[in-house]
């Protein structure tokens, strides 16, 4: 357990752990993916809402905002909170900053932690071409354009941890979970985004961060922590221009897309 997290605002240390934890699912997830989620989360001592998004969370992310706004404002209103967490995995992560950022929802957040949320997209938003999700966590879109572009990013980023593991496998490349004016963790296991979402360790850092402490290696700002023959160093992350950024990994996927369209004509 690290060192306390001071509030934002008032810079006096707060208990996030005494408001309760809304999860926000990620992109198809089932709902026993949410309910275990949320059962370690209350193993590690806190309140939990899981939030149900229509179509699996694969239609419009703004649609799904919506839903967490209103989960979020009865939470409030039914139960006397002034203030929630979020946990967003994968593009709940995604989801949570939009209502955030978009609408109005900043005031009303403690703590945010996102385990493996493409925060800048992720070209496996190609192959979910046939949802609105899919088309909307494409690098570039729109939709991403619009979250990292906005003036409130900053500032909400300081209340917010972003955990992403080295081999995800969805998020490619992974630093698209990266958060340059928030708390980032990179962690070298477990293997897998399916993994990642469900693993003790990501779960158990992030319930750390959202009780109020700092989990181990998590590094703020533009510090990230790199795994270096075996231990942690710190590094400037300073990203190239998109299309040099992403066109590694880009081709593969641009090329799928294509004949994907082909076949549909």
């Amino acid at each position: 357990m690290g060192k306390a997290v001071q509030d934002s605002e008032s810079g006096h240390v707060k208990d996030p752990a005494a408001y309760p934890v809304l999860i926000v699912p990620g992109y198809g997830a089932p709902g026993f993916q949410t309910e275990l989620v949320g059962r370690k989360l209350r193993e590690a001592g806190m309140d939990t809402v899981a939030i149900q998004l229509p179509w699996l969370a694969m239609g419009d992310m703004v649609r799904a905002a919506d839903v967490l706004a209103e989960q979020v404002r009865r939470v409030r209103e039914y139960r006397g909170f002034e203030k929630v967490n979020l946990m967003g995995f994968s593009i709940g992560g995604l989801i949570a900053r939009y209502y955030l950022q978009e609408m109005e929802g900043h005031p009303h957040l403690s703590r945010g932690a996102f385990v493996s949320s493409p925060n800048y997209g992720t070209y496996f938003g190609y192959l979910g071409f046939f949802s609105p999700a899919g088309r909307q966590v494409r690098p570039g879109s729109p939709f991403i354009e619009a979250l990292n572009s906005s003036p409130l990013y900053e500032s909400i980023s300081r209340r917010c941890l972003s955990i992403f593991v080295r081999w995800d496998g969805v998020i490619l490349p992974c630093f698209s979970s990266y958060m340059p004016h928030g708390y980032n963790l990179m962690l070298p296991r477990p293997i897998s985004h399916w993994r990642a979402v469900m693993s003790d360790e990501t779960i158990g850092r992030a319930s750390e961060f959202l009780g109020g402490s700092m989990p181990e290696g998590a590094l703020p700002g533009r510090e990230l922590g790199l795994m270096e023959e075996g231990g942690m160093v710190a590094v400037t992350f300073a990203p190239p221009p998109r299309r040099r950024y992403w066109s590694p990994v880009s081709g593969p996927f641009r090329s799928l897309f294509r004949r994907i369209k082909a076949l549909l004509r």
